[in-house]
């Protein structure tokens, strides 16, 4: 598996080696996958760009970024796709929409390129119709719109048709509100501030003296886990990945493991990082309050959404035929009792910090914990 991972906070995707989109949900982590050929190539629909033909291809991040870039190597001539989720701050707080930028760029000769989208829902049960405008390619949900928005021809992406290409190829594709700006404008400037975001918080970390590069990609990639409008943290941004062949062991994983969180939220604030643990510690004010008896649960939903009834989903082949392909984690129903010190161990450190001032949030919550930990030592 040779998979790179975009995200805003907002959304998480993962492009393949050649430029295929194999895994999108909207608009969150744990919604229905738009595109999801991962699980099944035939059901789970389709975005890519590559060359017809044969070619070459690599792969890898812009330095310091969670920005992918594909590069494609013909005999024609050799171009570039650029992948990146926006996320910059503007207006005071962060801006991260659901919405997939894509930049075709020519590096030489006149190479051909074909470009698929066929988005599909409901884990590949709904196949949206489409319709195309002067600029743009519109398929209708039940209460939402997914859009593409171009200036790539649009019959020879609804067709299917590689063509030749003189001039840099745009594509941005959106869930809900649409692109309503100068296209290649808002393409490039979103790409520099996105760019610059990332820089600059890899420019804040508090990193080792060796193995420098891993540690900035494994807290890039870290980051992207936390869904940031509750503050919780995936374990991951799949399902149905199997432990190994055959093994049936394929886990629905886009929720928040309260323990797997502590570990995470360690790495970023030994990294200089602590907004996660803030906006993790208000999460978890929620769930304490809603909890009852002040039990908690191994793991939760992105709102703190007790209940994550788990189903099979019959109609997808699975990864390399690994079946069964689950939504939802029974073990919710499950009781560790080693999660209530691992919770107070994650909420110490806003403790022994002179920085934080307001703490009577989170002295509330850890004599809740506590209180439950003397309950099991009668």
């Amino acid at each position: 598996m040779n998979l790179a991972l975009l995200g805003n906070c907002s959304y998480q995707a993962l492009v393949d080696h050649k430029a295929t989109i194999k895994w999108l949900c909207w608009p969150r982590f744990d919604s229905s996958f738009v595109f999801g050929s991962l699980v099944d190539s035939e059901h789970g629909g389709e975005f890519s760009i590559a060359p017809p033909g044969e070619f070459d291809c690599n792969q890898a991040y812009l330095a310091h970024t969670n920005i992918v870039r594909t590069h494609f190597k013909t005999e024609r001539g050799e171009f570039e796709v650029i992948d990146l989720a926006p996320r910059f701050f503007q207006n005071q707080r962060s801006f991260k929409p659901s919405m997939l930028i894509r930049k075709v760029r020519r590096l030489s000769g006149a190479p051909m390129v074909k470009i698929h989208c066929r988005p599909v829902y409901d884990y590949g049960e709904t196949v949206p119709a489409h319709y195309t405008a002067s600029n743009h390619i519109q398929w209708l949900l039940d209460g939402a719109r997914l859009r593409l928005t171009t200036n790539a021809p649009l019959a020879y992406i609804t067709e299917g048709r590689p063509f030749v290409f003189d001039r840099d190829l745009d594509l941005c594709l959106t869930w809900g509100e649409p692109l309503e700006a100068p296209l290649t404008e808002t393409c490039d400037r979103f790409l520099a501030l996105t760019r610059a975001y990332w820089e600059k918080w890899v420019k804040h970390c508090v990193l080792p003296e060796r193995f420098q590069e891993p540690v900035i990609r494994s807290a890039l990639a870290l980051k992207l886990h936390q869904y940031e409008d509750t503050g919780a943290i995936t374990a991951a941004a799949t399902t149905s990945l199997p432990e190994h062949d055959g093994s049936g062991r394929n886990w629905d994983y886009p929720y928040c493991w309260l323990r797997d969180s502590v570990f995470t939220l360690g790495a970023l604030r030994r990294l200089g990082h602590f907004e996660e643990m803030e906006g993790f510690v208000s999460y978890l004010h929620g769930i304490a309050a809603a909890s009852p008896k002040g039990r908690l649960q191994p793991v939760y939903g992105l709102s703190g959404e007790p209940e994550l009834v788990e189903r099979t989903l019959d109609n997808l082949s699975g990864y390399r035929g690994n079946r069964p392909v689950r939504v939802g984690n029974a073990a919710y129903g499950q009781v560790q009792h080693d999660v209530y010190g691992e919770l107070a161990a994650a909420i110490a450190p806003l403790h022994t910090d002179v920085r934080f001032r307001d703490l009577d949030r989170s002295t509330r919550l850890l004599h809740k914990l506590m209180d439950r930990i003397e309950q099991f030592m009668e």
